[in-house]
């Protein structure tokens, strides 16, 4: 995190023994100099827990003090922690010393407990002023949030991760679905428009009857394969069109052959008792 988050203040303060604590800047100036995360890293911690072997939730990574302020750097903050300090559920920090008074041992999280020191805003890890100033507090007597409570807490935010989660990829289907039905409604469309301009080709004379699915093959095919070519139109203007609708057009220019068009119903002055042609008649014209 880039955030500096004020843990402590100069000050006279009673600790969790009932001790009076009496921090100077040049305490502080102390403090912030002999931290070192190489050799001892300090945890961010729930509470004030007995033992080092607590689970931590961040590090902290620097120390400085501004003014009669020591502000901390922390990382590695998870999502659930910061959206617990956000709802409001930890509003204040505690730090703890080794018995040197130099050490940092780490830096707590408060919830409910009276903090030690009045006046200063509560912790908050979402965006705001470069500078955030918190409480820090004496040893709670047992009023903060237990580990228990805090694993639940943390287990229904990852139980609505999970949720939403779900929820996303529920949504992500019905999108695929959605396109997927869209591309064969589209094809359909497209499949019925290629049919008809074919048949027309054949009714010109232009196809052979017998080569019309040949032709919607080959036409499908170039629509599948996509890419564009420059046609060269009648009037001289040159325009970009699909390889489907340069083979289509090619064949319309082809000239009509009789041999091959489709006879239409005689008109009415021929009669109706005989057709104009028949069968033999377009064998022998193939």
């Amino acid at each position: 995190m880039d955030k500096w988050i004020e843990i402590a203040r100069t000050g006279t303060f009673t600790d969790s023994a009932g001790r009076q604590q009496t921090f100077t800047e040049k305490d502080l100036d102390a403090i912030a100099s002999a931290y070192d995360p190489q050799k001892r890293d300090a945890p961010l911690v729930f509470g004030h827990p007995q033992t080092d072997a607590a689970p931590a939730f961040g590090w902290a990574q620097r120390l400085k003090r501004e003014g009669g302020r020591l502000l901390a750097q922390f990382a590695q903050v998870p999502e659930q922690v910061r959206a617990l300090v956000g709802a409001g559920h930890y509003r204040h920090v505690s730090m703890s010393l080794m018995p040197d008074r130099v050490t940092l041992r780490h830096v707590a999280l408060l919830g409910a407990a009276q903090p030690a020191i009045d006046g200063l805003r509560a912790v908050e890890f979402s965006d705001g002023d470069d500078v955030i100033t918190v409480d820090f507090a004496a040893t709670p007597q047992g009023d903060t949030m237990t580990m228990e409570e805090l694993q639940r807490q943390v287990g229904q935010l990852q139980a609505q991760i999970e949720a939403l989660k779900t929820e996303n990829a529920s949504l992500k289907k019905k999108a695929e679905k959605a396109s997927a039905d869209f591309a064969a409604y589209r094809e359909q469309v497209e499949g019925e428009r290629r049919e008809a301009r074919v048949s027309d080709l054949v009714k010109d004379g232009k196809v052979k009857p017998a080569d019309k699915e040949k032709v919607l093959t080959f036409a499908a095919a170039l629509a599948s394969q996509g890419g564009s070519v420059d046609f060269a139109a009648p009037d001289g203007k040159s325009e970009t069109i699909s390889l489907e609708e340069r083979y289509l057009r090619e064949l319309e220019a082809r000239p009509r052959d009789q041999r091959f068009a489709e006879f239409s119903t005689p008109p009415a002055h021929a009669g109706n008792d005989q057709p104009e042609w028949t069968p033999d008649d377009m064998v022998s014209k193939m």
